[in-house]
């Protein structure tokens, strides 16, 4: 979705760049093939062997195509070698944290940016830059030199505590946050199961293997201990302190994890490699926090659900297990902890406790399950506010949109367009779908309340009209944008010349 989405707006800046006809055909077969492997069974993983190895070919290959196509978009003719371009894919302006593939160290002359060379789990070496303003749909170009410069670093690690810019931590014998101090407040916001513990239950649902879980099956859940195989520092500078653990979980399983805390950044981030061996068994990664809060905000498409905590009668009971999309958020009136994944859309929360769903063990229809090796993130954003856009919905987008970056590029831009709200999205840019010197934005209220807003272009626009789902002209945009509550919204905007 997150490639397609990218497609679309590379095609869109592209045809307003040089005044040309907007058009999706190199990459609407894709969108078809997409559509095919979100099939209601093949989504949740409940088809039979066939149809598994049929999707997973078929995706992959679209993800493989769609990097290809990709880079066509952003190739260029001159090749600038100390420059980099990176493209922000989103609406919002917002400090980035970029990675560069490259083994080199390399600094910002100007002092500017953070810089800092990590090797990841599969042992690829790569640079990561903070502090980069990025624009909102627009190409910033930066500038990096080979340096020999070794890193300072902000944090203190000491007798199993780490002292970042934003919080005290203390870890247990597993390797797992005992203790989780915010310094911006002296908040302790670790209580009961300690950050990041991971625990399961025996799986094997009374009606249907691999679609169910119920409700009981909670009541077994355990938390593993002394599952901790082994655990070092593996990169420590200015912009990241990583700490890579490797545990065993369920009983064949492994998971192989980087515990990420950033310096300019109150996200932990846990990076994870699942190799998933286990049948009839539930996993899941487990927070108990200090929060109080009656009811917990989880994302759904265009908007998002409040679901209450508690368990007093058999409505809350049965929501022991709800989804979520990019976050779930927990707060008081002026503190939260926003839970942000890429992939991991199970969750449930009780009190303050929350547990993240990282793996199920069904064996029907599929008699090899979800037995396989998985990557995918989680993380948690401790904030200063209650629940708002600016703090959780839109660090959400950031956790999930990466910056796509283009080396030896010196390419910038202005915002092709941006609005000046922080809960007004635009969730998407996109081709007419009958191929003009036009595009569709696709704009949704995030927070549940009513906004007036105003947009900002950066190309030459003769035409701005609202427009159905369909892209039939509703009416003309009159200069304000007013929205209800969850609102979505298309315009429709037309430039039949070249941009000034």
């Amino acid at each position: 979705e997150i490639a397609l989405h990218n497609l679309e707006l590379l095609e869109t800046i592209q045809s307003v760049q040089e005044g040309k006809v907007a058009s999706d055909k190199n990459y609407r077969h894709l969108w078809e093939i997409l559509l095919k492997n979100q099939f209601h069974d093949i989504l949740p993983g409940t088809c039979i062997s066939l149809a598994h190895d049929c999707s997973i070919k078929e995706t992959n290959g679209l993800l493989e195509e769609a990097s290809e196509i990709e880079k066509r978009y952003l190739h260029s003719e001159i090749q600038e070698e100390e420059f980099y371009s990176v493209l922000n894919t989103l609406g919002f302006s917002y400090k980035a944290i970029v990675e560069i593939d490259t083994n080199k160290k390399l600094i910002d002359p100007k002092g500017i940016l953070k810089t800092q060379k990590i090797t990841d789990m599969e042992g690829n070496t790569v640079l990561k830059v903070s502090g980069l303003e990025l624009k909102p749909f627009a190409h910033t170009s930066i500038h990096l030199k080979e340096s020999t410069d070794t890193d300072s670093s902000p944090f203190h690690y000491e007798n199993n505590q780490l002292i970042t810019p934003f919080a005290k931590v203390t870890f247990n014998q597993d390797g797992h946050i005992a203790s989780f101090i915010d310094r911006r407040n002296g908040r302790e916001l670790c209580e009961g199961i300690p950050f990041g513990s991971f625990a399961s239950f025996e799986d094997v649902p009374a009606g249907w293997d691999g679609w169910d879980v119920d409700a009981d099956s909670m009541k077994r859940l355990q938390v593993e201990k002394n599952r901790l195989l082994s655990r070092e520092v593996v990169s420590d500078g200015e912009v990241e302190f990583r700490i890579r653990s490797h545990y065993k979980v369920c009983n064949h399983s492994t998971i192989i994890q980087d515990l990420i805390f950033y310096a300019d950044s109150p996200l932990v981030e846990y990076d994870t490699k699942l190799l998933w061996r286990d049948k009839h068994q539930f996993l899941k990664a487990m927070f108990g926090t200090s929060i109080c809060a009656q009811y917990a905000v989880h994302e759904i498409q265009f908007g998002n659900m409040k679901r209450p905590t508690t368990r007093n009668n058999s409505i809350e009971q049965a929501m022991f297990e709800v989804c979520c999309h990019k976050y779930m958020d927990l707060s008081e009136p002026s503190y939260g902890i926003a839970f942000l994944n890429d992939c991991k859309y199970g969750i449930s929360v009780e009190d303050g406790t929350v547990g993240i769903s990282l793996a199920k063990g069904g064996t029907r229809p599929d008699e090899r399950g979800d037995m396989g090796d998985y990557r995918f993130r989680y993380g948690i954003l401790p904030h200063m506010t209650g629940f708002q856009a600016q703090e959780v919905i839109l660090p959400a987008y950031q956790f999930n949109y990466k910056p796509i970056v283009t080396q030896h590029s010196k390419r910038s831009s202005e915002p092709l367009l941006s609005i000046n709200r922080g809960n007004l999205i635009i969730e998407t840019i996109k081709p007419c779908e009958d191929a003009q010197k036009a595009f569709i934005a696709r704009i949704y209220e995030a927070e549940g309340t009513y906004t007036k807003g105003e947009l900002q272009t950066g190309f030459a626009c003769s035409k701005i009209e609202y427009c159905d789902m369909m892209e039939n002209p509703l009416s003309d945009y009159d200069g304000e944008l007013i929205f209800q509550p969850f609102e979505i919204k298309n315009l429709k905007f037309t430039y039949d010349f070249n941009p000034t």
